[in-house]
């Protein structure tokens, strides 16, 4: 009899036990943990899983840079599950990092790791506008060189964008550059592209500002008007019913959008907006249009700083 309470006592304290472990390291992952940007520097390209914990100097299998962001965030969570649990999405293209959502002891630990260079919050940005082309000093007579200007490529970070505008038509376009490797993502109200937007893609990665039903479709016109702005087609005889007539056009009308979806009614992610600079570089744009801020100007700096490392 007494044995039989001793199993059912050890028995007991064990699936007790069991639970603990589960809050701390599941449980708490709700109500705790915050999400962050790991970021690792260069895509590796020949290193070993021994260097992504410091252990196990005999091994030489070689790892994905997926891999090494793994094993570099389970040796600070202890678990493997929790880990791939946490880890929110991956950066591989163009540099080496990845979003979590860490406790605070992890997120010291990996600002200890040797392979991290930087662990920063992922932050919600807001919209932010331009100013115009004749302030800058490029008046519309401005002499024009059409097959250079048709070939460069500009990736916009923003709401998205309505394709049908007049400023989006591509008449006087061939097909698009030879260098570009993105890609049209037609989905919800978006219906496709065309030799003006050459690429249009979303990135909703962030449960903060998760939209039911994403697409590249511009929702809110902010993306639109920066597009606009940096590359629409001159449109004669645009107006404001009939007010401030004139010819609405593009600081390089001829210049072809790729449009990176990131910002969504409730902000834009960091998580995000890195994904799609990641994705842009990778895709072959020459310029990165981004006109977002922070709750502090200085805060947008912070991923901004890995844009010269990206490869």
């Amino acid at each position: 009899m007494q044995s039989k309470m001793v199993r059912t006592f050890m028995i007991t304290l064990f699936l007790l036990a069991t639970q603990l472990h589960w809050s701390f390291t599941r449980g708490s992952g709700d109500t705790f943990r915050k999400t962050y940007i790991v970021y690792m520097g260069e895509t590796p390209r020949s290193r070993t899983s021994a260097a992504a914990t410091g252990e196990g100097e005999g091994l030489r299998s070689k790892t994905s840079a997926a891999d090494l962001q793994h094993n570099v965030l389970s040796s600070v969570i202890q678990d493997a599950s929790t880990a791939q649990q946490s880890k929110i999405h991956s950066y591989t293209k163009s540099f080496n990092a990845f979003a979590a959502k860490l406790l605070p002891d992890e997120v010291q630990k990996l600002r200890e790791n040797e392979n991290v260079v930087s662990v920063f919050p992922s932050r919600i940005r807001k919209l932010h506008t331009t100013r115009s082309w004749d302030f800058l000093r490029m008046p519309q007579t401005l002499k024009r060189n059409h097959q250079i200007e048709s070939n460069i490529i500009v990736g916009v970070l923003d709401s998205g964008i309505y394709v049908d505008a007049p400023s989006f038509n591509d008449n006087g376009l061939g097909p698009p550059p030879s260098k570009w490797k993105g890609r049209c993502q037609v989905a919800g109200n978006f219906t496709g592209c065309n030799n003006k937007v050459i690429g249009a893609v979303f990135y909703n990665n962030d449960p903060a500002t998760r939209h039911p039903n994403p697409s590249p479709q511009d929702e809110q016109g902010h993306g639109s008007h920066t597009s606009s702005t940096i590359a629409g087609a001159s449109i004669v005889g645009a107006s404001l019913y009939g007010l401030a007539q004139g010819t609405a056009r593009g600081g390089v009308p001829s210049a072809r959008i790729a449009m990176y979806k990131v910002c969504w009614p409730k902000g834009c992610s960091d998580i995000d907006l890195l994904s799609a600079m990641d994705d842009a570089i990778d895709d072959g744009v020459d310029v990165l249009s981004i006109s977002l801020v922070g709750n502090q100007m200085a805060s947008l700096t912070i991923p901004l700083r890995l844009v010269p490392f990206m490869q």
